[in-house]
């Protein structure tokens, strides 16, 4: 199976966070079979996806480019880069925030 990317989705101030953010999905809920998400997610400079909840899944981001601080499930300002894996499991709560000096970029997959 070979997936394309879908037209971007755009959104502003999501989950409470600040800025745009562009959302590209690979595929939708229930495509696939225990995987609901698989994107890449773009974050403008000084923007930021708000600290939220999965009740009923977990999510990993793995940062593709730019400078970020993740928001980990303690609350925790935890700052990441290229090649790491941020990750919460079910019940938990995340957020991240572009600090770099451009676009932040890294693939969502939730679970």
């Amino acid at each position: 199976m070979i997936l394309k990317p879908k037209a971007a989705e755009h959104f502003t101030d999501l989950h409470g966070g600040n800025g745009s953010v562009a959302i590209s999905r690979h595929l939708d809920p229930h495509d696939v079979k225990g995987l609901d998400l698989f994107a890449k997610v773009v974050i403008e400079k000084g923007g930021s996806i708000g600290y939220h909840e999965h009740l009923d899944d977990s999510e990993g981001y793995y940062i593709l480019s730019g400078q970020a601080d993740f928001i980990d499930a303690d609350g925790e300002y935890r700052p990441v880069g290229p090649h790491d894996l941020c990750l919460i499991t079910k019940g938990e709560s995340h957020g991240i925030v572009n600090t770099g000096e451009s676009k932040l970029v890294f693939l969502a997959v939730v679970f």
